[in-house]
C-alpha cells in the first residue's frame, strides 16, 4: 500500500492521522467520527492509529494545541509589546491569518469542542487567546487609534472573520495566505481604526516591526 505524498516527499504517519482526522472531524463532526473511520482514511489499522494516538480524544486535543497554542503566543507577545497598538494588532493578525491559510489541518471542528468538558484542559489557552487580543484592542481605543466601540464586541467580530477563513481554507494550506491575511487584517483595521489617514503608515510599520 503506498503511503501518500506531498511535493515528492512521503508524508509520516502521524501526520497523515491528524490532516485526515481533522477533516472528518469537520465533516462529521468529533462526536461523529470514529477511530476506524481514521484509520481508513489513513489506510493503516486501528492498532497502527492507537500506536501514535491514545485515543480520538489525543488527536483532537492536538488539533486544538495547533490551533491555539502558537497563536496565543504570538498574540501575548504583541500585547504585552511597546509601540502602537494597532500596529500591533495588524501585525497579531497577519501572523495568525496566514497561519490559518497555510495550515495543512481543516480546523473547523476546534471552537464546537473547545467546550467540552473532554477538553478542559485546553480552555485556558484559548481563554488566553481571547484575552490578549482583547487586550491589544482596548489599548488601542484608549490611546486613541481605534474608535471607541465595544472591545468585547471587537475581539469577537475577530474572531468571526478569522472563523470564516478557516472554513474557507479548511486545511487546503493555500499558496497566497500572505496577501490574504494582509487584506483581511486591512479590513478589521480599517473598521477600528478612527483616522483612516493613518492606516498605511501603521501597516507599513507592520512588516517593519
Amino acid at each position: 500500500m503506498a503511503s501518500p505524498e506531498t511535493n515528492g516527499e512521503e508524508v509520516p504517519t502521524r501526520e497523515r492521522i491528524l490532516r485526515e482526522a481533522s477533516r472528518l472531524f469537520g465533516k462529521k463532526g468529533f462526536h461523529g467520527t470514529s477511530t476506524r473511520e481514521i484509520a481508513n482514511a489513513v489506510e493503516i489499522r486501528q492498532p497502527s492509529l492507537f500506536h501514535h494516538f491514545p485515543s480520538k480524544r489525543d488527536i483532537m486535543a492536538e488539533l486544538i494545541d495547533i490551533d491555539h497554542s502558537e497563536s496565543a503566543a504570538v498574540a501575548e507577545r504583541e500585547a504585552a509589546a511597546e509601540g502602537s497598538p494597532a500596529c500591533r494588532l495588524y501585525r497579531y493578525l497577519v501572523w495568525d491569518i496566514s497561519f490559518i491559510c497555510r495550515c495543512p489541518y481543516d480546523l473547523t471542528s476546534v471552537e464546537g469542542v473547545i467546550d467540552d468538558p473532554l477538553f478542559a484542559d485546553k480552555l485556558e489557552r484559548r481563554n488566553a487567546l481571547k484575552r490578549a487580543r482583547r487586550s491589544i484592542i482596548e489599548q488601542a481605543i484608549e490611546s486613541g487609534e481605534f474608535l471607541e466601540v465595544d472591545a468585547d464586541l471587537a475581539e469577537k467580530a475577530i474572531v468571526w472573520i478569522m472563523q470564516g477563513d478557516i472554513a474557507e481554507t479548511a486545511g487546503q494550506a493555500v499558496p497566497e495566505a500572505d496577501q490574504i491575511a494582509q487584506q483581511l487584517a486591512t479590513f478589521i483595521l480599517r473598521a477600528l481604526l478612527k483616522d483612516q489617514d493613518q492606516l498605511a503608515a501603521i501597516k507599513a510599520d507592520a512588516h517593519c516591526g
